[in-house]
């Protein structure tokens, strides 16, 4: 019977299995880092995406408000000539200007800011992701200027509104008013001379010189003051939102190389 005799293989030492542990921890190790940086890559990539959306949002609204502005310092002309018109005894008043501006003086021109970017912020956790804390900080002091002062005065001037629109309703001949409106909504500026709205203001002139005509009178230029004076609110809060807009323009695009 032959005998085979068994080869051993050497036994491996301790270093081997040490190399062996060592690049394994070193594959596992590098590909967490690489993972870690490609998530590091995109969030960087969609901070730089809402600061994009953002500069878009604050510019259209800058444009919005300048429009804004124009419009209620042209309407504030009218509001001014109906009062300046409206003079007491009533033989003195010059109701033919005041119907011209009437219209005018009560449009309401609103302006409500784009929060399509501060949504996505805050409906997302997406502020974790502005690096620039000034900048983020910035952000949500103008989505609390806006939400916090614009919607109160806002608010409150609208009731200003709705009290001179009540008064007016009274004291004017809503006829003479909604032809005007239809005359001119797509054609010269309300206080432009027409000779057929003219001759409608002449004929009803006669009520005015009742008392009651009188006082309604009275109360609407009243409230129509009242109204203009609170305007300094709206003034305040459209100064204020165009320094905080133009503020958060020029951080953006200084510090995220954008246009």
């Amino acid at each position: 019977m032959e005998i085979h005799s068994h080869t051993h293989t050497a036994r491996k030492k301790w270093t081997h299995y040490f190399w062996e542990f060592l690049m394994l921890f070193l594959a596992v190790f590098c590909g967490f880092l690489a993972e870690n940086q490609r998530e590091h890559l995109i969030e960087h990539q969609r901070e730089k995406q809402y600061m994009v959306t953002m500069l878009e949002d604050l510019k259209a609204d800058t444009g919005l408000l300048k429009v804004a502005m124009t419009y209620w310092n042209e309407r504030n002309t009218s509001v001014d000539s109906v009062a300046q018109a409206l003079d007491f005894p009533l033989v003195n008043a010059n109701l033919t200007k005041a119907y011209r501006h009437l219209n005018r003086a009560l449009d309401y021109y609103s302006f409500k800011f784009n929060d399509r970017t501060i949504s996505q912020l805050k409906n997302a956790g997406g502020f974790r992701l502005i690096r620039k804390k000034e900048i983020a900080n910035k952000i949500i002091a103008y989505d609390q200027f806006n939400n916090d002062a614009g919607v109160n005065i806002a608010y409150q001037y609208n009731n200003f509104y709705e009290n001179v629109v009540a008064l007016r309703n009274k004291a004017f001949v809503q006829e003479i008013i909604n032809k005007i409106h239809d005359k001119y909504q797509n054609d010269l500026p309300p206080y432009s001379m027409n000779s057929r709205i003219d001759s409608m203001i002449n004929r009803n002139k006669s009520p005015f010189s009742s008392q009651d005509q009188t006082i309604s009178l009275f109360e609407f230029k009243n409230a129509l003051l009242s109204f203009r004076k609170d305007f300094s609110n709206i003034r305040w809060w459209h100064d204020n939102l165009f320094a905080k807009q133009t503020e958060l323009i020029r951080l953006i695009s200084t510090e995220y190389h954008l246009q």
